[in-house]
C-alpha cells in the first residue's frame, strides 16, 4: 500500500506538533517562543536549496500521484510542509526536555 504525501505528515507528524504545542504552549515563555519561531525558518532555509538541487538533477523524485502537485522550485508543497511541522515537532520536544531538566 503506498501513500499520499500529505497523509503521512497527517499521521506521523502532525499528532508530534499537536502534542507538543498542547503541552508546551500555555507556558511557553519569549526563549522558547523565538526558538520555536527560528527553528523552522532555519530548516527551510537550509534544506531548499539542496533538496532542489537533488530533485533538478534527478538524484530523487516526488511521484505526482502521491503529491498535492503544488510545487516550489522542484519541490512540492509537502516538502515544505514537513521542513516545518518536523522542526516544530523537534523543537517542543526539546522544550519539554529541557524544561524536565531543569527540575533535576
Amino acid at each position: 500500500m503506498t501513500m499520499k504525501y500529505s497523509r503521512f505528515l497527517l499521521l506521523f507528524v502532525l499528532p508530534i506538533v499537536v502534542i507538543g504545542a498542547v503541552l508546551t504552549l500555555p507556558r511557553l515563555n519569549k526563549r522558547e517562543l523565538l526558538g520555536l519561531v527560528l527553528l523552522p525558518v532555519a530548516a527551510v532555509i537550509w534544506t531548499t536549496p539542496w533538496d532542489n538541487y537533488l530533485v533538478a538533477s534527478g538524484v530523487w523524485r516526488y511521484d505526482p500521484s502521491k503529491v498535492w502537485n503544488v510545487i516550489l522550485g522542484y519541490v512540492p508543497l509537502e516538502e515544505y510542509m514537513f521542513f516545518v511541522l518536523q522542526s516544530l515537532g523537534v523543537g517542543f520536544i526539546t522544550v519539554l526536555l529541557l524544561r524536565w531538566l531543569d527540575r533535576k
